[in-house]
């Protein structure tokens, strides 16, 4: 148990520390990172078709998703609001600019719901575990974080200069201590241990992330409440981005967790105006770096 978490965690900082600049490298390393994740959703899938009682459990999977993401709605932009009232945000001022293809967002969530779904199906043909299941999954979550740490550093953006970013470090720490309470909430209203809830609330709404590093280091039942309600969490931000942005910018950014430094940052962008573009970066940059170690650090040591 110990060593995977110290192979996981290792390959991350590994993965930060290389520098990689060149375009065909990063996109390279990018294509790589889609296929390593569509084969570990996939076999996330295949492994739900053994649960004991699917029925009943598939049940259990889309309750627990639906309270834990009504939960960190409720909490995270309770606290969010609260909180930007004195942070002194700068006055959203929206950039207007031709939107682009709303369709095209949910394009890329769809193609994970029906890989997990194929992999369930395919699971259920075929009544038997994959040869070196476990092994094959454990090694593409590996190359994945290793992947996903070269992406963060080639964002060009160090630890250091995060840090300083003051409204973006409040709005982070905001997030993770108001998400804690809606998984141990999840936890006890589902009869789950602590830990694996509180686990669940540390995705920050990087579904492509949390799911597999639950499955792995849990169960795919509790991997896939995670990629669920983290997906929701994208899901949810682009509908309230342009509604939100005007009353509470803090609340917008804080509310798009991790996704504030990649997917979210232009809608971000086009509705508060780029004096909010930092604080969305080191926001999401420092969620993104907390949620692989406290899902890691919460299922293998709490």
């Amino acid at each position: 148990m110990y060593s995977s978490l110290l192979m996981i965690l290792g390959a991350l900082v590994v993965g930060y520390m290389i520098p990689v600049k060149h375009p065909s490298a990063l996109l390279a390393i990018r294509r790589l990172s889609s296929w390593m994740l569509y084969l570990i959703l996939f076999l996330m899938g295949y492994g739900l078709a053994f649960i004991d009682n699917l029925s009943q459990n598939i049940i259990q999977l889309f309750s627990q998703s639906a309270v834990l993401v009504s939960l960190l709605l409720t909490f995270n932009l309770s606290a969010l609001y609260f909180v930007g009232r004195y942070l002194a945000m700068p006055a959203a001022e929206p950039i207007h600019k031709k939107s682009n293809n709303k369709l095209a967002m949910f394009k890329e969530p769809a193609l994970l719901i029906a890989l997990l779904i194929i992999g369930l199906v395919s699971g259920l043909a075929y009544q038997q575990q994959l040869p070196a299941q476990s092994v094959l999954a454990e090694y593409a979550l590996i190359l994945l974080i290793f992947c996903i740490g070269i992406e963060l550093r080639s964002a060009g953006i160090s630890v250091r200069q995060m840090l300083l970013n003051r409204r973006g470090l409040i709005i982070a720490v905001v997030m993770v201590l108001s998400s804690l309470p809606a998984g141990a909430i999840t936890a006890y209203l589902f009869d789950l241990p602590l830990n694996l809830g509180l686990a669940m609330s540390s995705g920050f709404g990087w579904y492509s992330l949390s799911g597999a590093l639950l499955s792995k280091a849990a169960t795919p039942l509790i991997g896939s409440t995670a990629f669920f309600a983290d997906l929701s969490r994208e899901l949810i931000i682009l509908l309230l981005i342009p509604v939100l942005m005007q009353r509470s910018p803090a609340a917008t950014i804080g509310y798009a967790g991790a996704t504030a430094m990649d997917f979210s940052l232009p809608m971000l962008q086009r509705a508060g105006g780029n004096q909010l573009v930092p604080v969305a970066i080191a926001s999401g940059f420092i969620l993104s770096l907390l949620c692989p170690v406290m899902i890691l650090l919460l299922v293998n040591f709490v």
